[in-house]
């Protein structure tokens, strides 16, 4: 289990490294995809945007890209300190994520993108930047514009799906009946994906046994996974 800022790097067969780390007191984990060859690292939802940049540092590199599965403060917290670091960092997440009306209250954070996604939802398209090449669907319910990224052997859910559970659906934006047909077509795309793929949470919470590990496979989430599991599904 990861130490909060501590990093667990691994490199894939095609060259490009999935680095993966748990940071702040709501345990957000964070993913980065870093091909060294064109020097590109793009980075979700970083937390701490400080310990990112000397981590990466130390080796050489910089975030070129920030990849943001949603809005929320917790999710969006480095985003300032991002800015201050790399101003000249690309910014991407849907269109439907920084929406005025709801980015003034509390739960969401004030950011701003350079570039959008603006495809329907329950849908993927692909993105690419260097040698890094990663799957964007959007799963909206949890909040508006939530987008899952997956490639190079990780699936990142964000706040769609936990270890063993969904994300909540009582804040500003949520959307139960969008959240399970998301959590419909992730199933549906999972089971499409290599069972030995890691899926990374949003955040670390408890899993089924009742410890908190960092991730789990996708044969797992899709062998324990309530909401995966749920007879709800059915219905959708």
């Amino acid at each position: 289990m990861l130490g909060n800022g501590e990093f667990d790097v691994q490199v894939g067969e095609d060259g490009i490294e999935v680095w993966v780390t748990q940071m702040g007191s709501m345990m957000n984990m964070n993913t980065a995809w870093i091909d060294r060859e064109s020097g590109t690292v793009a980075i979700v939802d970083p937390f701490d945007s400080e310990r990112w940049v000397k981590a990466l540092a130390t080796e050489g590199l910089h975030p070129t890209h920030l990849l943001y599965t949603h809005s929320h403060r917790d999710h969006t917290a480095g985003f300032p300190e991002m800015l201050r670091l790399v101003p000249d960092v690309e910014v991407w997440g849907h269109h439907e994520a920084i929406h005025k009306s709801f980015l003034g209250r509390f739960v969401f954070g004030n950011i701003s993108l350079t570039d959008e996604w603006t495809h329907e939802a329950n849908s993927t398209i692909e993105w690419s930047a260097g040698g890094i090449n990663l799957s964007i669907t959007h799963s909206p319910g949890h909040a508006p514009g939530h987008c899952t990224i997956h490639g190079h052997g990780v699936y990142h859910a964000g706040d769609l799906l936990f270890t063993a559970s969904s994300g909540r659906v009582d804040l500003p934006g949520s959307d139960p009946t969008a959240q399970w047909k998301s959590i419909l077509f992730a199933r549906d795309l999972l089971r499409t994906l290599p069972s030995d793929w890691r899926l990374i949470p949003g955040h670390r919470y408890d899993w089924i046994d009742g410890s908190t590990p960092d991730w789990v496979s996708v044969s797992e989430v899709l062998a324990h996974n309530y909401a995966l599991n749920a007879r709800e599904l059915d219905s959708f």
